[in-house]
């Protein structure tokens, strides 16, 4: 029997009450006394942060947007109002509602739909580059409250600001109620609409926190890196950032209007709903327990119903196509994949390995929904190429790294693009190089779940890569070997590991001829 082994089953034996009850942590532990220096003036008040014991300024749970409630669930974020007021900084804002995950750890702090915060770490300057990330979970859980997303190490050795988003997720982010009440139209991708409010937020106020709002980088992991690939297409982000990071996401993990659409439905079947009168009138906890029922009864199918919706209209209903005709020309982009992408899901299910050909039927990237069956005959095809390989490593190069270096190919058309793969195995057990595997390495926090003693020296290595390309646009630095811009003439991968960094050329070039018709089948005429 395959199930899931985490906290999703326990969570029902506990009261919504009791989790919104629980507190957000606080890094006031580690402060000294807030000083004028952390009294920060924006157009909306004053925010009092403090600074920690490594001189590191910080500001949390500064809100960007009016809170998502009331009137306002399910609406497009409202900007904030002008104003005097004084806000304390010192606590991270509610992580936005979602059921308990052990491998989330924002998702056992106070939860709340008022959750449209940003965080802010800078050791102090002028006109510093901004880096500003957005968190994973598959846009159903996370929050910036997770201990690995803390930048407080990172601002302590580099001259860069960085800024943490919170954004909605699951049923009060990508829940497309369009087709069942044209006044909710957008409600299908809210999640990035939030994004795209809070990079405005960045873009008007950060100079006030000594960022430059002209050198701007957005980064994410897993969902946070299909957000930051989605906003270099937005037409409603175009000019609020200018090189982007996308660790482990592409173009093509999204929904149709019409998928979604169906989605919507059986949430309102589940809810007991008969209009968006009844939904509204539903209190937190009731969505949320219809939500985490809903979880129970689809299994791992609720890991992708919540991707966003590519509606023509806010989100462009052929992002990858998008890219191909230079949508996101300006945008210098690194980006990648791990090795064993897919071996993260062996923390979440028992038996993974025996049965994942089955999981992987229901976890398909919305991309190929309708085409399952298509799917399984590639991968026939494919195994008669490679009778060494497995089907992890089939789906590990369809769903991740071919899409990704599609992105990569159709972006170096317009601007530069560099390219990596990350090989540091977990010392876990059975992790490898998992999805996720890079986030200790990035922050340089370690993660009971993923790596708890991540190598110093690529901790090093990876942030001065990755602080390089956000300041000039350009990873090279004096750690690594030179890394050469990928395109399709000249296919440059950069190995990442602790050992060494291998610059390769055509390092996948097979798989990527093979498996690609898979993308562009869906691309428009």
């Amino acid at each position: 029997m395959f199930e899931k082994t985490f906290s999703r089953r326990r969570f029902i034996k506990m009261s919504a009450l009791t989790l919104l009850a629980m507190t957000a942590p606080n890094f006031l532990g580690d402060a000294q006394a807030a000083d004028k220096n952390c009294r920060i003036r924006t157009r909306q008040g004053f925010y009092n942060g403090f600074v920690d014991k490594r001189g590191v300024k910080t500001w949390l749970g500064i809100p960007y947007a009016k809170p998502p409630v009331d009137k306002l669930r399910w609406r497009a974020p409202e900007k904030l109002s002008d104003g005097n007021g004084e806000f304390d900084a010192k606590i991270f804002g509610a992580t936005p509602p979602q059921d308990i995950d052990e491998l989330e750890e924002a998702s056992v702090n106070r939860q709340s739909e008022d959750c449209l915060t940003l965080n802010v770490w800078t050791r102090g300057g002028k006109n510093l580059p901004v880096m500003v990330f957005i968190p994973g979970g598959g846009f159903v859980n996370g929050g910036t409250s997770d201990p690995i997303y803390n930048c407080a190490k990172l601002a302590a050795r580099h001259d860069v600001l960085f800024v943490t988003i919170n954004y909605r997720l699951n049923i009060f982010g990508s829940l497309n109620l369009a087709a069942i009440d044209p006044n909710f139209e957008g409600t299908g991708n809210l999640c990035i609409q939030d994004q795209v409010t809070a990079l405005r937020w960045v873009k008007e106020n950060i100079s006030e926190f000594g960022g430059d709002p002209d050198n701007v980088t957005v980064f994410g992991e897993s969902a946070g890196s299909i957000s930051t690939m989605l906003l270099t297409v937005t037409p409603a982000a175009k000019n609020l950032f200018g090189k982007a990071i996308a660790q482990s996401g592409h173009l093509g993990f999204y929904h149709t209007f019409d998928y979604s659409a169906q989605l919507a439905e059986i949430f309102m079947h589940a809810c007991d709903c008969k209009n968006i009168r009844d939904l509204l009138s539903k209190s937190t906890d009731e969505l949320k327990t219809a939500y985490i029922n809903l979880i129970q009864e689809r299994r791992f199918l609720t890991e992708v119903d919540y991707m966003p919706t590519c509606d023509g209209k806010f989100l462009p209903e052929h992002p990858l196509a998008e890219l191909k005709n230079g949508a996101a020309r300006g945008i210098k982009l690194l980006t990648g994949t791990t090795v064993d992408e897919y071996s993260y899901w062996a923390l979440q299910f028992d038996n993974f390995f025996e049965v994942f050909p089955d999981f992987h039927k229901e976890f398909a990237p919305s991309l190929y929904e309708d085409e399952l069956e298509a799917v399984q005959s590639v991968y026939q095809t494919w195994q008669e190429n490679h009778p060494r390989k497995n089907y992890s490593e089939f789906a590990n190069q369809l769903d991740w790294r071919v899409g990704q270096e599609l992105d990569a190919e159709y972006q170096s058309a317009f601007d530069d693009v560099y390219f990596y793969l990350f090989s540091q195995k977990s010392s876990i057990k059975n992790l490898g190089a998992c999805h996720a595997i890079d986030l200790p390495f990035v922050f340089g926090n370690p993660s009971k779940d993923l790596e708890t003693h991540p190598a110093e020296n690529l901790i090093e290595q990876v942030q001065a890569a990755w602080i390089s390309f956000a300041t000039t646009g350009n990873p090279n630095n004096e750690f690594i070997p030179r890394w050469e811009k990928y395109s399709a003439d000249n296919r440059q991968t950069m190995e990442i590991n602790s050992e060494r960094w291998t610059a390769h050329k055509d390092l996948n070039i097979d798989n990527l001829n093979e498996l690609r018709g898979i993308y562009e089948s869906y691309l428009p005429d």
